[in-house]
């Protein structure tokens, strides 16, 4: 029995870019969304819970607030308006919590929220960067998600 792809709807248009990309079967394509990310994957398809997805979402504010995923291209004339201290104050107090963050969770379970949050690496090819069983990877980063929750928790407590 061949199942017939599910071509997206116009509703999901309006919100994603998507493509037709080929497949390794010959002839076969198939529809990547362009603009989705696999946290939210993971969300949607239930393999994380609600309460997860919001730690991995503050993981992903608090790294952006440290200021490293800035532009590249800025203008000289954009930097050069002056020290802001309220945003450096800022920027700096994100660094030391993501620091913290770091520490509490521990190297590889903070280096997999760091590669699948923040960098956009999708589960499994995390668990093949770092040499681990691309079918366990799912549930490590479950486990990572709930120490993050907990590290979250506890930030403001370990100053």
């Amino acid at each position: 029995m061949t199942r017939k792809p599910v071509e997206p709807t116009p509703e999901f248009l309006q919100h994603h870019s998507t493509e037709k990309v080929e497949t390794s079967k010959a002839g076969k394509r198939r529809t990547r969304v362009n603009d989705q990310r696999w946290i939210d994957y993971y969300l949607k398809h239930g393999h994380i819970n609600k309460n997860q997805f919001n730690a991995a979402e503050m993981l992903l504010a608090l790294y952006r607030a440290t200021g490293r995923m800035q532009k590249l291209t800025a203008s000289l004339n954009e930097l050069r308006t002056g020290s802001n201290t309220d945003n450096s104050e800022y920027g700096y107090s994100a660094l030391k919590d993501y620091n913290k963050l770091k520490k509490m969770l521990g190297t590889e379970s903070f280096k997999c929220l760091e590669d699948i949050v923040v960098y956009d690496y999708s589960a499994p090819q995390w668990a093949k960067r770092h040499e681990r069983n691309p079918k366990a990877s799912t549930e490590i980063l479950r486990m990572s998600l709930d120490h993050l929750e907990e590290a979250f928790k506890n930030l403001r407590q370990s100053s």
